[in-house]
């Protein structure tokens, strides 16, 4: 097994795993159908960097999903893509769009979403 491909187990099996740190999203791919995957969510206040410190980045949470076609999602659409999970533990969902990719590797997504 290549660390590729560890990679993809490791972010599947420990992350996102519903008993350590996942939970349950629905993922809508622009013009796709909802699929139901796990996530981890940071539901922390985002603070801009350079000059506009000091503000609040209000409606805006970040995610990590899978980058795999069976337990996450292999293509993402900004602007398009939309996920819907509770905006505070044991709310009602809410539906997000996907804003910004913040990052990727062979595991996982780094999404922006906001309301």
């Amino acid at each position: 097994m290549t660390l590729k491909d560890q990679l993809k187990v490791d972010a599947v099996n420990t992350f996102l795993n519903s008993d350590e740190f996942a939970e349950t999203i629905q993922y809508t791919p622009k013009g796709g159908s909802p699929k139901t995957i796990k996530a981890v969510i940071s539901r922390k206040r985002l603070a801009p960097g350079g000059e506009e410190s000091g503000r609040v980045l209000q409606d805006q949470i970040e995610i990590l999903i899978a980058n795999d076609p069976t337990y996450g999602v292999s293509l993402i659409n900004k602007g398009g893509d939309e996920v819907l999970f509770p905006e505070v533990l044991g709310g009602i969902d809410v539906n997000f769009v996907v804003v910004d990719i913040l990052g990727e590797d062979q595991g996982m997504w780094h999404l922006l979403v906001q309301k």
